[in-house]
């Protein structure tokens, strides 16, 4: 999982209501059917604006005299505007003839065909995708220019084959989530004049509690071009993949004109009036803090049902316990992992463990749990194998989720509910790569859990969305915006930002989450931020040596001076958050210190990889948290 980390390290919305696309919203006359009596007339402010080469023939759309209606789209919203003047703004034309509509997008450079006029469009994310939505189905459309790997034949055979088709088309895979194609994988050098076509039709084959049970997907490149591709994926709720073929045939690239951009309202803060006063308090004492509290993750605790509770619980007891004599500081939060499912092992809520290691509620004393809870079923080790997330929309799990939900509630204390991080990866197994390249269903089953624990009564859980922060794969249908479940179901921004400092020298804590700060902050500046898990490293046993092709043997710790600067860096920034140079990190109120190593297997012999554990040896790091953390301690007993 953490190579993965250690690749985009080295590379340096809930779905939002749709806008109701009006068919002809010049005014101009429109059929809503072939049986309409009423005579068609040419839109005059399309005809003042159509280019031949967006013609479309085969689908009605010959030249202006075709064209019975007209929307023009500036900056995501319907415009009154000159459509002619595109400029560097966020653009679209719709087009609307009898029974169709052909839909120019000027920032993305490409034309096509939508095979019906009754439809609505969303354009807030329009800097990632645009999105049209029918009776039946969703479309989404994405112009993919970030692969890493180059404009040449190896670089996208890399690419498509790591993270685009990798499981779509993988029959394995489709048939241990009960999945199955509706027909052939379609390869083809035909369908487009000038391009290689490739779709993938796929189908539920048992009935999910998901509007769409379709889903038809087509990539569409250029030939001789090798880093930009499109992405169409249609969800739909018959099977109709004829349709995406018809669309597909009808695109025609342009050259780009103007600027996609996002909607930058920022997310509204909603605090559930359904929590209970401890936990409204606690999330008022940490949304208002101007401190940074703490808390280390190295050892995840077990459920009580297993049989090393005991064990596990008194090695994390000694080892916090050596943190914070070597600190002279009491942990704030105290973290752990729990996977849905180990294979054939249901996971429940570790009660036992919980309640002697946290049970914090701000003002006794004790840590706050965080509770990262993760929907896989092998610890996202056998990604080519079973997900749950098909399953869960299927509502398999939902007895399962209605015992944890009573088991945490139960709990009582405040639980930082840190629901599947790292969702924009390829190394999770609710990653979108998984989930048939649609971030929809990451959400839908995030909205499934949330209104289950609301049906139970939990009324101590804080919901943390927590993305890494690049994202992998490098695409614009996964990024971070296209996960957010919406702000009815989250109420901290979770951040993870690694340095696992390998390399000749690390990047500083304040580049890094100056990056973080600028990329959240224009949607997320109403919410509090904490870093869900993070680290820098001192240097592992081996490294990847990318111009060898191999990994590297090396000396272990050999970066521990740099590691102990850069944690000195990071507390200079948390410790002056309410200076003009460092509110890039005002929002931040706790992180958790991932002190875990991440190992390889070279030759059949395990050896670190990224060493992030705060072992004895790293004397100055543990110096530098010791000094950093008086700081921090003076501030929270002002």
């Amino acid at each position: 999982m953490r190579a993965k980390r250690l690749i985009a390290a080295l590379l340096l919305a809930s779905m939002a209501l749709p806008l109701v696309g009006c068919a002809g919203g010049d005014g101009s006359k429109q059929v809503e059917s072939e049986a309409s009596a009423e005579p068609l007339v040419p839109s005059e402010k399309a005809a003042a604006v159509w280019k031949s080469e967006w013609a479309d023939g085969e689908n009605g759309f010959a030249d202006a005299s075709t064209i019975y209606g007209f929307d023009f789209y500036k900056n995501r919203e319907l415009s009154g505007d000159d459509p002619a003047e595109i400029g560097n703004d966020d653009c679209k034309y719709i087009f609307y003839g009898e029974n169709k509509a052909r839909v120019v997008n000027f920032p993305d450079g490409y034309v096509f065909t939508l095979p019906t006029k009754k439809f609505t469009v969303d354009y807030t994310l329009s800097a990632l995708r645009t999105r049209y939505y029918g009776d039946n189905f969703c479309l989404t459309i994405t112009k993919e220019n970030k692969s890493p790997y180059g404009n040449t034949p190896n670089g996208w055979e890399i690419y498509s084959s790591e993270w685009l088709i990798r499981y779509i088309d993988d029959l394995e895979f489709l048939s241990a989530n009960s999945l199955r194609r509706t027909r052939q994988k379609v390869v083809s050098t035909d369908m487009l004049d000038g391009y290689t076509v490739w779709i993938f039709n796929t189908q539920f084959s048992l009935k999910v509690d998901w509007d769409y049970q379709f889903y038809d997907i087509a990539v569409v490149r250029k030939n001789d071009v090798y880093d930009t591709f499109y992405l169409f994926v249609m969800k739909s709720a018959v099977k109709q993949f004829e349709l995406l073929d018809e669309i597909v045939k009808s695109f025609v690239e342009i050259p780009a004109q103007g600027k996609a951009e996002n909607d930058q309202t920022p997310y509204e803060l909603k605090i559930p009036d359904f929590w209970s006063d401890e936990t409204k308090a606690y999330f008022e004492l940490l949304r208002n803090q101007e401190y940074v509290s703490w808390g280390i993750f190295d050892y995840a605790m077990p459920d009580d049902k297993s049989s090393n509770v005991d064990s596990q619980m008194q090695r994390i007891i000694e080892d916090h316990q050596r943190l914070e004599n070597a600190f002279d500081y009491t942990f704030d939060i105290m973290p752990t992992y729990t996977a849905l499912r180990w294979y054939d092992t249901y996971n429940e809520f570790p009660t036992k463990i919980a309640n002697a290691t946290a049970g914090g509620n701000g003002f006794n004393g004790k840590p706050v749990l965080q509770f990262t809870y993760q929907f896989t079923a092998s610890n996202n080790g056998n990604l080519k194998g079973y997900t749950p997330m098909f399953d869960i929309l299927r509502g398999a799990y939902d007895n399962h989720f209605r015992k944890l939900a009573r088991q945490i509630k139960d709990y009582g204390r405040p639980v930082l509910f840190r629901l599947n991080n790292e969702m924009n990866t390829d190394w999770t197994s609710y990653c979108g790569i998984i989930t048939l390249l649609d971030p929809d269903i990451f959400i839908e089953t995030w909205k499934r859990l949330y209104d289950i624990f609301r049906e139970e009564g939990v009324d101590n859980c804080i919901w943390i969305f927590n993305p890494v922060a690049i994202s992998c794969p490098y695409s614009n249908w996964g990024e971070t915006l296209c996960y957010m479940p919406g702000s009815d179901y989250m109420q901290l921004l979770g951040l993870t930002y690694y340095e696992m400092n390998n390399g000749k020298g690390p990047a500083s804590f304040r580049d890094m989450y100056t990056s973080l700060y600028n990329q959240n902050m224009p949607y997320f500046q109403n919410y509090p931020w904490v870093i869900g898990e993070f680290a820098c490293g001192a240097g592992g046993e081996t490294y990847y040596d990318y111009g060898q092709s191999k990994y590297v043997m090396t000396e272990k710790g050999r970066n521990k001076v740099s590691q102990a600067q850069w944690v000195r860096e990071m507390f200079e920034c948390f410790n002056n958050n309410q200076s003009a140079e460092n509110a890039f990190c005002r929002n931040i109120k706790y992180a958790i210190w991932f002190s875990c190593n991440d190992v390889v297997t070279v030759d059949g012999q395990e050896y670190i990889n990224n060493y992030l554990r705060l072992d004895v040896e790293l004397t100055e790091t543990l110096a530098a948290f010791r000094e950093g953390l008086a700081v921090t301690k003076s501030k929270k007993n002002q």
